[in-house]
């Protein structure tokens, strides 16, 4: 809470007092609202971006369907083509896990150029990073990989 005193023998100047503990509680609260909405924007992104993967993964598959067909023909077991699918998914979005990294250590760098401010770069979280962009498209790319792994080979031969 704030007060106002005013000085009795000068009424020009006045005195004021506020509760700095009360001012900390809204501040963290603030922030903790902050966080939750970049949570959120970062789930939704991460959402759409795993969509994003799990089609271009899909259109692979398809376009790939006589590839995989002949190679299940000579003897090619399911895990092998799941295999297959799967590391070109985790590969595809850690390379686009990699560019965000080292685009946000850029700016970074560069933000901190401009406004002559310390820039703090964690290494924790770079890890972290690349470990959810790989895990992004093994979980996006599972879909694809298991509908790759499934094909009846004589059915995708007969495709072209």
């Amino acid at each position: 809470t704030a007060s106002q005193i005013r000085d009795p023998k000068n009424s020009d100047y006045s005195y004021r007092s506020e509760d700095l503990l009360q001012q900390a509680e809204q501040l963290q609260s603030m922030s903790e609202s902050t966080n939750q909405l970049l949570l959120w924007i970062a789930g939704i992104s991460l959402l759409v971006g795993g969509i994003g993967v799990m089609n271009i993964m899909l259109v692979s598959v398809s376009e790939r369907t006589h590839e995989i067909g002949l190679k299940k023909a000579l003897g090619a077991k399911r895990r092998r083509i799941l295999g297959q699918f799967l590391t070109e998914a985790a590969v595809l979005t850690s390379l686009g896990g990699l560019l965000g990294i080292l685009g946000g250590i850029g700016l970074a760098e560069l933000l901190s150029k401009a406004m002559n401010t310390p820039t703090a770069i964690s290494v924790p979280a770079i890890i972290v990073a690349a470990a959810f962009s790989i895990l992004i498209g093994l979980i996006f790319g599972l879909l694809p990989a298991t509908k790759a792994a499934r094909m009846n080979p004589i059915d995708a031969l007969r495709r072209e």
